[in-house]
């Protein structure tokens, strides 16, 4: 089975000469390669122009990266697609020869992330099974999922948003029905600094008018009383453990029986 592993770009010809290398030294020949740029004028196209790759090079203006993305997808020819966008990478040269063999009946196969660039580095674990509380909470790194083609080509990336559409596109075909598989092992390494993370207010924005849009008021107030609930024993706890070592046991133990009785009645 063939896969298209697919970077959109925009003037960011150092991202590229990250993730490209991390392409092109996967040990797997069972893929195409698909870079579609927007019209960099950083020196991106004068790199491009010395590769040699197993797919497709295009520079054409577009929209924004969701636009970029849609239009890369139409382009792609494997059964599955992964974008893997400038400045990520894989994780190692292995990657695609353990995943490829274990594709073929999951709409989306996603595995482990590691963040980078941050003050240490975080790991993104794929849940074992997906849910929605999992996904009001969390998000899918698209650098390491696999989406069958068709898929999206069905359900393009909403082009309205500027930083969540893959996240909406997970959830909202999640919730119609499409299967998920996890795959237990990392895929990529993704670096903190892109658009998304300097936009967090936007990003916030965004995921609030799309949760309003799929959930049902009820479900979303449930969710939002156990995170405030969540909220205020982490706040206790810290308060506890600030206490001399006798103060703080008692004070745990005094919220423990009130967090029982208030289960048992």
């Amino acid at each position: 089975m063939k896969v298209s592993v697919i970077t959109v770009v925009y003037n960011d010809v150092e991202g590229l000469k990250r993730t490209i290398p991390s392409v092109l030294n996967q040990r797997s020949n069972d893929y195409e390669y698909i870079i579609l740029d927007g019209g960099s004028t950083d020196g991106t196209l004068e790199y491009l122009s010395s590769l040699s790759i197993k797919g497709k090079i295009k520079s054409e203006p577009d929209t924004g990266i969701y636009n970029a993305m849609n239009k890369a997808a139409n382009m792609a020819e494997g059964a599955y697609v992964l974008f893997m966008n400038a400045g990520d990478t894989f994780y190692d040269h292995d990657v695609l020869s353990r995943a490829i063999p274990l594709l073929g009946d999951a709409d989306l196969y996603v595995g482990h992330t590691i963040e980078r660039g941050g003050e240490q580095d975080l790991i993104g674990k794929a849940p074992a099974r997906l849910s929605v509380r999992y996904l009001v909470e969390h998000s899918i790194y698209h650098q390491s999922t696999f989406i069958r083609t068709s898929l999206l080509r069905q359900h393009p990336y909403n082009e309205g948003l500027k930083i969540v559409s893959d996240w909406e596109f997970f959830f909202e075909q999640w919730l119609k029905g499409c299967t998920y598989k996890q795959l237990n092992f990392f895929i990529s390494n993704y670096y903190l600094g892109g658009f998304s993370f300097q936009h967090k207010e936007l990003l916030e924005q965004e995921r609030n008018e799309v949760i309003s849009r799929l959930l049902p008021q009820r479900l979303i107030d449930d969710f939002v009383y156990e995170a405030e609930s969540k909220t205020k024993l982490e706040e206790k706890i810290e308060i506890a453990m600030t206490l001399p070592p006798i103060q703080r046991d008692l004070k745990i133990l005094r919220n423990a029986f009130k967090w029982l009785m208030s289960d048992i009645f």
